[in-house]
């Protein structure tokens, strides 16, 4: 086959390059004509392979000292270059329109940025272009075929692009046979760190990667600053991998560390430097897949890393170090450094990296990748049938395997069964497919005057069911429990709202379908038996407590993500209680966040959307008999600061907690003045699920 491999730029030490690389030779070892397009070729090039350069040319001005404006130029023409050959497939390592196969080494653009950017930043020329690039690949109407390399990823562009899961082909976590362990480790340790100066007494911390901020290198300058003394004392971090240092070194100089910081630059000789380090630091922002935390815990080297790394859950499976959730909070990385570095598990973790890393399937990817390219152009050519694309005016459609059999988005919104809430424009029923049951809740227009309603008390009116589908997958990115979502649909033709919303929208439908979490009662009605009976002791206060944790933990957690759940309340938790030893336990139990319609996903979280939500629990606890001991373990809890310095610093929050919290019962109180049971009742609604 002839094939064109696409690039934006290659340099020796980036994963991407390297993947691109053992591809490449793959090809070329199978006999198959192979051209590399791209921008610029840091390297010697590689013999019998047609390489051109197609670099970024400008007719005026400073676009071109911006990525977007060069990776413009570079698509541009590369489409030129292209159309004057004859190519069997054209593979993509970056994403761009016209590609028949798509490298995934990037994360979901559109699922990093939407939400964390203003409304400028969405309107400005990179967004547009990111957006449409990535859309040409992973959009409904595309046909090309991604090579995944992270499942958490593929859930990414699945949840904002809707990609068919017959398009995706999920390639095996990959290590670089040139990236093996070395024989002699021990002798090259001591080498390695004689050239660094570094006693062998002392800690050496690895941080490797080109890309410094995306990867978090001034988390892991901070955690080093934050080292108990004795141990700062002994420890050096150094930093391996090709950007911009600058800001890095200021940063180190203001936490007063530049002394125990060293930049060694790009290097090939990875294995050697994983024998002279004593842990890996990887404390990413985002990262796709992450190659160098296999390598290192192959190498035997334990790894601390950010659970939004795709291979992170290697270093789980081979407990080989620790993954640390989401969202980051600095302080928990701070002490959990200190405490793998203070830890006697050091060895097991080396033993049971160096024992996962010795599976022959870890470097097989680039011949899995290599048969998957062949096969699809082997299917492509027997097939004579083209897809036809889609117009803008047939809606989204997303439903699990096991439910493709319920037909089209209009015969999805007339499904019927048994109804648990009706208002106007929204309907939730009940429905059992396969022994197993559902909730659906269609969404059929607003009305104008509730979208005029919300606007002039200055708030996004709700349109339909698209903050039910981002906030779950938003919740279960976090590790928070929430619903399971089997189906979305919406007119819009644009799962995200952006770029492709069509139609009226205050006719707009939509419709989401979630598994019901069996044997599970609403919080506020598990809770409500504390009002004739206080909790003393025993099991039943250690299960309370257990409660108040797992509240506190998902309020922090959520509202550090940069999100708020708008209806906070008791009644829009669902526990699923357990049992041990004929006790309630904790451990043994699963609480829900749900009612997730009005979910707000932003960058950060404004401090009057806090204070809304937990005074919304709080409201809705009033009259359970909590003491005021239950309601300050929420709040050191919830702020992860000490009694002493929440009265000090942040007094003034909980105040306004309270304020609202008290406005609220009492409007309620107003509303039902002859009620003989506790106000918070009515807001009970949880039965749907939803």
């Amino acid at each position: 086959m002839k094939l064109a491999l696409c690039l934006y730029k290659y340099f020796p030490y980036g994963g991407l390059q390297r993947d691109f690389l053992r591809i490449l030779n793959e090809c070329r070892g199978r006999g198959h004509d192979v051209h590399v397009y791209t921008a610029e070729w840091k390297e010697e090039k590689p013999k019998g392979v047609t390489i051109t350069n197609l670099k970024p040319k400008f007719p005026h001005g400073l676009l071109a000292v911006t990525n977007n404006a060069q990776n413009r130029s570079f698509h541009s023409r590369l489409q030129k270059a292209l159309a004057q050959e004859s190519f069997d497939l054209v593979i993509g390592f970056n994403k761009m329109p016209g590609l028949d196969v798509y490298y995934g080494a990037d994360f979901c653009y559109l699922g990093r940025k939407l939400h964390a950017s203003s409304r400028m930043e969405r309107l400005g020329r990179r967004f547009r272009d990111m957006y449409a690039f990535e859309k040409a690949v992973f959009g409904r109407d595309s046909e090309t075929l991604v090579l995944s390399l992270s499942e958490r990823e593929k859930s990414v562009y699945q949840q904002y692009y809707g990609t068919p899961e017959s398009r995706f082909h999920l390639l095996p976590a990959t290590l670089d046979m040139d990236r093996k362990p070395v024989l002699e480790p021990l002798s090259i340790r001591a080498r390695i760190r004689q050239e660094l100066g570094v006693p062998d007494s002392d800690i050496v911390l690895l941080f490797i990667g080109s890309g410094f901020k995306t990867k978090g290198l001034d988390r892991a300058l901070i955690g080093l600053s934050n080292l108990p003394p004795a141990l700062y004392r002994r420890s050096h971090l150094v930093v391996i991998g090709e950007d911009n240092e600058k800001p890095f070194r200021r940063q180190a100089h203001k936490l007063d560390i530049a002394h125990k910081v060293r930049y060694l630059g790009g290097r090939t000789d990875i294995p050697e430097l994983l024998s002279a380090g004593d842990l890996l630091v990887h404390p990413a922002y985002q990262e796709n897949t992450g190659t160098v935390l296999l390598e290192a815990i192959a190498s035997g080297l334990p790894v601390i890393v950010t659970n939004v790394c795709g291979y992170a859950g290697h270093i789980l499976k081979a407990q080989a170090g620790i993954v640390l959730p989401s969202p980051f909070e600095q302080e928990q990385f701070n002490q959990q450094l200190t405490a793998m570095l203070t830890s006697d598990q050091r060895s097991t973790w080396s033993t049971n990296g160096i024992h996962y890393g010795s599976n022959p399937a870890l470097y097989r990817m680039p011949d899995d990748a290599v048969n998957t390219i062949e096969t699809f152009a082997i299917n492509r050519s027997r097939s004579d049938e083209k897809q036809i694309a889609l117009p803008r005016n047939v809606p989204w459609l997303h439903l699990r395997q096991d439910l493709a059999n319920l037909g089209n988005f209009e015969q999805i919104m007339q499904i019927e069964g048994e109804v648990f809430r009706e208002a106007p424009g929204r309907k939730t029923i009940r429905f059992t497919r396969h022994n197993q049951r559902y909730f659906l809740k269609t969404h059929t227009g607003v009305g104008w005057q509730e979208i005029i309603k919300n606007l002039v008390y200055f708030r996004l009116p709700v349109l339909g069911a698209l903050n039910e589908w981002n906030g779950a997958h938003h919740l279960q990115q976090l590790k928070i429990d929430t619903l399971t979502i089997a189906g979305y649909g919406t007119t819009t033709g644009d799962p995200t709202g952006y770029g492709t919303a069509t139609g009226n929208p205050a006719k707009r439908q939509s419709f989401i379908i979630t598994e019901e979490i069996s044997n599970a009662k609403s919080l506020e009605e598990f809770c409500s038996i504390w009002q004739k009976r206080p909790v003393r002791a025993g099991a039943e206060l250690r299960f309370k407590r257990w409660l108040i944790r797992q509240l506190a933990e998902t309020a922090r957690r959520l509202h550090n993500s940069g999100a708020n759940h708008r209806d906070f309340y008791l009644c829009h938790f669902l526990l699923q209680p357990g049992y041990e030893n004929g006790q309630l336990a904790g451990s043994a139990s699963q609480l829900f966040v749900i009612d997730l319609h009005r979910m707000q996903l932003r960058r950060h979280t404004p401090k009057r959307w806090k204070i809304k939500d937990v005074a919304g629990l709080h409201y809705s606890s009033m009259d359970l008999g909590l003491t005021q001991r239950d309601r300050l373990r929420f709040m050191k809890i919830y702020t992860q600061h000490s009694l002493r310095y929440i009265l000090t610093h942040e007094a003034q929050f909980w105040r306004r907690v309270d304020r609202r919290a008290q406005r609220l019962y009492r409007a309620e109180r107003l509303r039902q003045p002859m009620a003989n049971t506790p106000v918070t009742q009515s807001l009970r609604g949880a039965s749907t699920q939803l």
